[in-house]
């Protein structure tokens, strides 16, 4: 009896000291699991960020991966200016861009300056016409597309031109440094007079209006005189006299109705150059037109 009241009391002076003791035990042991498992997260969340921020550092956007000079020829306006690039070309670029994963620096000099640069292998050209000539220098890629040219006259000028032979004891104004083809080109100086001018319409449309030469090479891709007739008159020339907003709204221009030749238009890069790159072109190109051609194909279906 004595020990059960010993222990008894025991018990009594235990209970009220140790109970709340363990309460607060189990209560710092759950803090500290919290905590452990906050700072283990906080551990792996922050290597995580890390190695993004490292690859990130050290990775370069895929388009950007290799850069690639591409030589280019400028075109002004009839006011001096710089034409922007045209909107078909640039499309392509950014294509060819995406699936080589090449970054294109475009470098724009007069086209003499920019063939010069290329055939001295500073670089890849674009819009450069393929001539036997031009064969012996360059590797050329396959038409990235194609361009008509087209017989610009006066209205009241206009002449009939079915074949070059046509063309016998004509000045024909075009642009200076380019090619229009074998046979067109070897017959300059010989069939015909050539007046060689700066890439810009204004200026030799002037020519035209003055009665300087008969007609003049226009470039187009679309495939119908009449069109490209739209296209020139819409281009604004000024007179002399007048200030630059004073316009000329008439149609005093007339396209020719039989093109010159078809022309295509491709990259090229020195023979001495990097073969394998116009290859890479040439199997971009075909990526580019099957895409393009089931775009038109998807836009003629009819609506349902």
């Amino acid at each position: 009896m004595q020990i059960f009241e010993h222990r008894s009391e025991l018990n009594k002076q235990q209970t009220p000291v140790h109970a709340p003791s363990c309460k607060r035990a189990r209560a710092e042991i759950l803090r500290l699991k919290e905590n452990a498992v906050a700072n283990f997260s906080a551990y792996f969340l922050g290597l995580f960020f890390l190695s993004c921020l490292l690859s990130s550092a050290h990775s370069t956007p895929a388009f950007a991966q290799t850069k690639v000079t591409l030589l280019f020829g400028e075109n002004k306006n009839e006011k001096g200016e710089l034409v922007p690039i045209d909107a078909r070309f640039t499309k392509i670029f950014s294509f060819i861009e995406k699936d080589l994963n090449v970054r294109f620096d475009l470098r724009i000099y007069p086209w003499n300056r920019a063939v010069k640069l290329a055939s001295d292998n500073n670089g890849l050209i674009f819009g450069i016409s393929l001539t036997p000539e031009r064969a012996a220098v360059f590797d050329f890629s396959d038409p990235a597309l194609y361009q008509y040219l087209w017989l610009v006259t006066r209205s009241d000028r206009q002449f009939p031109f079915n074949k070059l032979e046509d063309l016998k004891g004509k000045t024909i104004g075009v642009v200076r440094g380019s090619k229009y083809g074998g046979e067109f080109d070897a017959q300059k100086g010989r069939l015909f007079a050539s007046d060689d001018d700066i890439d810009a319409y204004g200026p030799r449309l002037k020519k035209l209006l003055n009665l300087r030469i008969d007609a003049m090479i226009f470039s187009s891709p679309l495939t119908e005189a009449k069109e490209v007739e739209k296209q020139v008159n819409a281009i604004k020339l000024y007179k002399e006299t007048e200030p630059q907003s004073a316009q000329k709204e008439l149609e005093q221009f007339s396209v020719l109705s039989t093109a010159v030749l078809k022309d295509g238009i491709r990259f090229a890069i020195a023979k001495d150059g990097n073969p394998k790159l116009i290859n890479r072109i040439n199997n971009s190109l075909k990526k580019f037109h099957a895409r393009e051609a089931a775009l038109l194909r998807k836009k003629k279906q009819p609506a349902k």
